[in-house]
């Protein structure tokens, strides 16, 4: 176990955040966290990342090296990238050529290379995010907590970002995503939890899909499994071009009706 969060209680003033929660991370697992903005998501990080300290219950830290991307950028926006990687890879103990080789490595792997010299002000947003992605990386971390890391990403950054993600996983990396990408947590994640009424839910997918949805050019239709052939056997016949066929995730309406109740008697979802 490399994190283990043991009847863990936060608030700040009246405002409760956690209540006597409960909360593991295996080694090398990716784990998904998804809750309602302000529920508490970047708290349990800050918690694991020991930037706060609980009012009560225990957080046991098996790891020695830790990768934290916060929602918000923390980026000093006056250095170059180069710069800026070189500074935190000497935070982690990198010197001299083993620094440069880290800082060059990561710039090339996030695809960074013509913004080497750019001071960070100047990049977009999805560029900065991608220098703050590099730099949770280049310490060799045990564990990564990433708060919302495809934010401000475009569609072949988020590709590139994933795969970044498995290799990390191959690794053995053990990996907190915070994310409102809820189709890519079925794909991605080993376990994924859903923070509401101050405890951490457990969701647990099913081994058949609810539902598909076939996308056409002119419309996305959903149908169960049952009539999932017949449907496209009559689109084939009426000579409409099926683009996609993908399983509807049902992680959506759970998520919407968990978050709606206002006691959950059970931490472990249907």
């Amino acid at each position: 176990m490399i994190v283990q969060l043991e009847e863990v209680s936060f608030g700040y003033r009246s405002h409760l955040i956690l209540n006597q929660a409960n909360l593991s991370l295996q080694e090398g697992s990716v784990v998904g966290l998804l809750g309602l903005n302000g529920i508490g998501k970047t708290t349990t990080m800050r918690l694991i990342a020991n930037i706060l300290t609980p009012t009560s219950g225990s957080i046991e830290r098996n790891f020695a090296h830790l990768g934290y991307l916060p929602e918000e950028r923390g980026l000093y926006r006056k250095m170059t990238v180069s710069n800026y990687l070189a500074f935190v890879a000497a935070l982690d103990g990198a010197r001299g050529a083993v620094a440069k080789t880290l800082v060059r490595d990561w710039i090339s792997r996030f695809a960074l290379d013509i913004y080497v010299n750019s001071r960070i002000d100047t990049l977009s947003k999805g560029n900065q995010q991608k220098v703050q992605l590099a730099a949770t990386m280049i310490g060799k971390p045990d564990l990564l907590l990433w708060d919302e890391p495809f934010s401000g990403l475009d569609a072949l950054n988020q590709e590139l970002l994933m795969e970044v993600l498995q290799e990390a996983r191959q690794q053995g990396v053990t990996v907190l995503l915070s994310t409102h990408r809820i189709d890519d947590l079925e794909t991605l994640a080993d376990a994924t939890y859903i923070l509401s009424q101050q405890h951490f839910h457990t969701y647990r997918r099913p081994e058949q899909p609810a539902a598909y949805v076939i996308t056409t050019r002119d419309q996305h239709l959903t149908v169960s499994a049952t009539d999932l052939s017949d449907l496209m056997t009559t689109l084939i016949r009426e000579g409409q071009a099926i683009q996609e066929v993908r399983p509807q995730s049902d992680l959506t309406e759970v998520f919407r009706r968990l978050v709606a109740l206002d006691d959950t008697p059970s931490e472990e979802v249907p």
